[in-house]
């Protein structure tokens, strides 16, 4: 049946499609385009830029450090922003900084002038639009299908992966210099006129979330459809009683005052911190995993490549299966185990082998873990609603920045240390199990009582 009601569906590009699907679509282009370009693109370019500007590794991790800074010390106001204004012009936003930092990039010279442009454009660029814009559009336009609209958009973790390769061929083609600007002018051509698709609302368009009937416009195709069966009727009937019953919509404030919202906090927090050290250094914790087992440097780190590609290529599969599981099964033990599958994937590396089986095994699990990503924002949007979200998000990258910003500092430092990752494994399984425990225990928040009388109102006026 069509969703969309008739007065707009003269305005859509297919009448039988919910534009939210048209949303989801772009999140997952633009997501793609911020993994492949900065997230896990940049890498083809920082020995280059280190080699050109005679920049330590150490330099550059400072600058990754301070860029995750910025994006934690931003994070409330470009979330109130995203609130304020709507998340399309925050997505062009993003792209027209981010863009104009790539290719700013390109006429770098020294170091001063290298962070400026990283930590002030790139960095506040990619972390003020793209998926924290889109991600609020998606949880604007959907309610019964988020999880699984949320773990679409979480594939372009993997597809922007694909990305990466391309940037490698232009840096040896034509010089990272070229390469950047290449890049700069593609996100800008490419961002900025999606977003102009990005709409605030369902309800702005004159639709409802997920594509449901309003209940006038239900009744009427009930009316029209006497093939109908009883059971298909009353199923009608369910979906259109329980969206008549308004979204719990916690303003900013509401919502900081509960536990369950700093509980949210604490377990995504957790995981991120786990996840910001590993993702950095995911290839050099598998040359040093394979090295164990007699490989030279160079074959380890050739085989370390193909392994980091499998675990962007697993997550395409797993982000929308873990998204629609999450919208059937309670999304808190959905979290703890996809944490649980992370923990797991460390101890296998603590074997001296080097077996490729294993590293199979460990990139799996890794990627398992990784696409719980969606879930969290899943359960944000369904503890708390739609109104304040972006806000709430954004007050959620602080906290979740200043601790995370710090871990591929530290298991540097304990592998300068020791020539091993064997010590700075056991910490980061520590705080995935804690992040798993910490789902678990994750109680819905109780309504404050603007919302609980105004949920009375609907079952009074049945009564009646």
């Amino acid at each position: 049946m069509d969703n969309t009601p008739s007065s707009y569906r003269r305005r859509l590009p297919f009448p039988t499609l919910f534009y939210g699907w048209w949303i989801v679509l772009v999140s997952l282009i633009t997501d793609g385009v911020k993994q492949g370009s900065f997230n896990r693109g940049f890498t083809v370019y920082i020995i280059p830029i280190q080699n050109s500007l005679g920049l330590s590794a150490a330099a550059i991790g400072w600058a990754d450090t301070l860029g995750r800074l910025m994006g934690g010390i931003q994070g409330p106001f470009m979330g109130y922003l995203t609130d304020r204004l709507g998340p399309g012009p925050m997505l062009a936003f993003g792209g027209i900084t981010s863009g104009l930092g790539f290719i700013l990039l390109s006429y770098t010279h020294n170091y001063f002038f290298f962070l400026l442009v990283f930590v002030g454009l790139m960095s506040v660029g990619f972390r003020s639009g793209y998926n924290n814009a889109s991600i609020a559009a998606i949880n604007n336009w959907f309610r019964r299908r988020r999880g699984l609209a949320m773990s679409l958009v979480s594939m372009g973790h993997g597809i922007g992966g694909a990305i990466a390769p391309v940037a490698g061929w232009l840096v040896l083609t034509y010089g990272w210099e070229i390469a950047v600007r290449i890049s700069g002018v593609g996100i800008i051509l490419l961002v900025v006129p999606l977003s102009f698709m990005v709409k605030r609302s369902p309800e702005s368009m004159g639709l409802l979330p997920d594509g449901d009937l309003p209940a006038e416009a239900a009744g009427d195709a009930a009316n029209t459809d006497e093939s109908q069966t009883e059971d298909r009727q009353a199923g009608r009937s369910q979906r259109r009683t329980h969206w008549a019953v308004p979204e719990n919509d916690f303003t900013a404030r509401e919502a900081m005052r509960t536990p369950s919202y700093w509980m949210l906090v604490l377990a995504a927090g957790l995981r991120n911190t786990a996840h910001s050290g590993l993702s950095f250094l995911l290839a050099p914790v598998m040359v040093w995993f394979l090295q164990q087992g007699g490989r030279e440097q160079i074959e380890s780190l050739q085989i370390a490549a193909f392994y980091v590609g499998l675990v962007a290529f697993a997550t395409v599969f797993f982000n929308p299966l873990v998204g629609w599981l999450g919208d059937r099964f309670p999304r808190q033990r959905l979290s703890a185990l996809c944490m649980a599958s992370g923990a797991l994937a460390l101890c296998l590396m603590f074997n001296t082998s080097g077996s490729l089986w294993l590293l199979a095994g460990f990139a799996i699990l890794q990627a398992l873990s990784e696409s719980a990503n969606s879930l969290n924002w899943a359960l944000m949007g369904e503890f708390f609603g739609r109104r304040s979200f972006a806000t709430l998000r954004g007050w959620q990258h602080l906290p979740d920045q200043l601790i995370s910003m710090w871990t591929a500092v530290w298991m540097g430092m304990i592998f300068d240390a020791t020539g091993s990752y064997y010590l700075a494994l056991f910490p980061l399984i520590g705080i995935l199990a804690l992040s798993s425990l910490t789902f678990l225990a994750l109680p819905r928040p109780r309504l404050p009582e603007r919302l609980q009388a105004r949920q009375r109102v609907p079952r009074e006026t049945a009564v009646d």
